[in-house]
């Protein structure tokens, strides 16, 4: 860098980041990513990352500090930790929340706003503001990100997790699909570069902007990381299934495709007898359009118990479920990467796939895949990796050896090299 130049700064946006935590009681793909990004990037680059908060019916722009952050996702830790009875005393937090984060507005109010100030007096020409989450939740972002860039000459970077709302729309809300078509439009009309998790992410989005008329960005996909950050448990967590079981994290909706495993499930229980079959263990809160798996696991009795249920798990619980698993299942009709595949293989497990969307860029050779459609195959694949137990042995083996896990600061130092290349390229 040449003396006396300034580097630019680079602004995270973190306000749906923070909202989350008012309804979430364990985040989804979207908020793990930036529970795991956002904090190292901070760290990692102390004199050139700051937080900021958009503001939202014409509240000004704030700085955020980091141990605001991290005081939000320890206190979401550590109420997922505190006894069984964990609805209740989430409800009992996020309450708290609300509460304080109303009290927080009422007194920068009074005091003129000292975070506005900061970020007014800090922010400079040539600056980028970056969002990492879900920024279609707020009303006017667009519009926002046009009054900076024009009062303040930034310049604005997104990260794009997927366009499924509008490529596979009926896994969606219909309710979400026409906000989410003006979130992009006026997206194309702010962003100066758009990074995605996956190569097809990134085809996806230009293939949708050429179609509807739209100019295409820079587009750059970069390594999405594995694992999770320490845990700040005091105390061993409980282990929640005693029994041998096959795992699958996500969040429990359509799109995600359990369905598919409870028939795989049933058929495996009558060729083998249920005392031959692991329990299968679905780790993630319940969703969206799923009534027919909640009316077969009422009839079945969730098979006679061997499917198995686990709402709001921490983090050091999900990471010992995914120790103690044999191996785990990921059949999902459509991703924008496929975050628990590559935490799988991160934890030394085989993975048996959907071969869908940018699934095979988060497993590469390591995981068997399967089409999403074809019970068959999957059956036939699941089937081998219960009972030929040298055959996933073989897999782990494989994993263990080869697999090259990339960490969330690996992640971060691609982000903030990304930007500073942008950032050369915009100021020739």
């Amino acid at each position: 860098m040449e003396v006396g130049r300034r580097q630019k700064r680079i602004w995270i946006d973190t306000d749906d980041f923070i909202r989350m935590f008012d309804w979430a009681i364990t985040p989804t793909g979207i908020g793990r990513v930036q529970m795991e990004l956002v904090p190292r990037l901070a760290q990692a680059f102390p004199d050139r990352v700051s937080l900021c908060r958009i503001g939202r019916a014409g509240q000004p722009v704030t700085a955020v500090r980091l141990d605001e952050i991290d005081r939000l996702v320890r206190g979401n830790e550590f109420c997922l930790t505190n006894g069984r009875e964990r609805r209740s005393l989430v409800r009992l937090v996020q309450t708290g929340r609300f509460a304080a984060r109303y009290a927080e507005a009422f007194a920068a109010a009074l005091t003129g706003n000292r975070a506005a100030r900061e970020f007014a007096n800090k922010v400079r020409p040539g600056d980028v503001i970056v969002n990492f989450g879900a920024s279609w939740e707020h009303p006017d972002f667009d519009r926002e990100i046009l009054k900076l860039k024009a009062s303040h000459g930034v310049r604005f970077a997104l990260l794009v997790h997927d366009i499924l709302p509008v490529t596979h729309p009926q896994f969606v809300s219909p309710d979400h699909i026409p906000n989410f078509k003006r979130w992009l439009e006026g997206m194309s009309r702010s962003w100066d570069l758009v990074m995605t998790p996956s190569h097809a992410s990134a085809n996806a989005l230009t293939g949708y902007l050429k179609e509807q008329g739209l100019p295409v960005p820079p587009i750059h996909p970069i390594p999405f990381g594995a694992g999770f950050r320490p845990s700040v448990q005091r105390t061993a967590p409980r282990r929640q299934i005693e029994e041998p079981y096959v795992l699958y994290v996500s969040t429990i909706e359509v799109r995600k495709n359990h369905m598919l495993l409870a028939r795989v499930w049933k058929r495996l229980i009558a060729k083998h007898g249920a005392g031959n079959v692991p329990t299968l263990a679905f780790a993630g809160k319940l969703g969206w359009e799923i009534d027919d798996l909640r009316a077969e696991m009422a009839e079945t009795a969730h098979l006679g118990g061997k499917i198995r249920i686990l709402e709001y798990l921490s983090d050091a619980e999900i990471r010992m479920a995914y120790d103690d698993c044999l191996f785990t299942a990921f059949p999902s009709l459509c991703e924008g990467w496929g975050l628990p595949v590559s935490e799988s293989l991160a934890h030394g497990k085989f993975c048996v796939a959907s071969n869908a969307t940018s699934i095979p860029e988060a497993g590469g050779r390591f995981v068997d895949y399967f089409n999403p459609g074809d019970e068959d195959h999957a059956f036939e694949l699941i089937e081998r990796a219960i009972f030929d137990t040298a055959y996933r042995k073989n897999r782990e083996n494989e994993i263990i050896q080869n697999y090259a896990r990339t960490t969330w600061m690996q992640t971060a130092e691609a982000v903030a090299a990304m930007l500073t290349c942008a950032e050369r390229v915009a100021a020739q």
